[in-house]
């Protein structure tokens, strides 16, 4: 046998056994996008009204642990960003007056969804009892995983002024 023939019979080999190999399994089909927008804004549904009874266990579940929270806003000293967790605010939901409402008022969102990530963007206002206290702009990011979508990023802007002080009570 040549050389030759030799060589090409031994590329022709493994070509063979790759192509016989089962082909990679398809990923799973991804739910139509009114079904995952409907599914992401009934856990930011969830987490106002359980902030609203304060129902923070109930609130715990819907979030992916570790899960970063930022505002960005101007105070005394400018331009500011905090960083805290849901703990921290559990513990200002439990700390707050029980006779005290907290009603984060939202108005219509803006969801994006590909495949397991999303994002919500969404006007906010925020009362404490009847008192108007501030209004910004949520920023929710979103993963899914076998339990649903999980938040995995929650972001705000705060602030006082140029607040349309129009959305309709929870």
């Amino acid at each position: 046998m040549s050389r030759s023939l030799v060589l090409a019979a031994s590329l022709l080999v493994p070509s063979a056994a790759w192509a016989q190999q089962a082909a990679p399994a398809a990923p799973p089909p991804q739910p139509a996008y009114a079904a995952d927008s409907a599914a992401i804004m009934q856990v930011v549904t969830r987490l106002f009204d359980g902030m609203r009874t304060r129902d923070t266990a109930m609130m715990r579940t819907l979030f992916h642990e570790p899960t970063p929270m930022r505002s960005a806003y101007v105070g005394r000293a400018g331009n500011t960003i905090t960083a805290d967790g849901p703990d921290d605010w559990f513990q200002g939901i439990v700390g707050a007056p029980d006779t005290l409402l907290l009603d984060e008022r939202l108005g219509p969102p803006e969801i994006r969804v590909d495949g397991n990530l999303a994002s919500m963007w969404v006007y906010y206002e925020f009362y404490a009892g009847d008192n108007f206290s501030h209004c910004g702009v949520d920023s929710i990011q979103f993963g899914r995983t076998d339990d649903g979508w999980k938040i995995i990023l929650l972001s705000d802007s705060k602030r006082r002024t140029d607040c349309s002080k129009s959305l309709p009570t929870s």
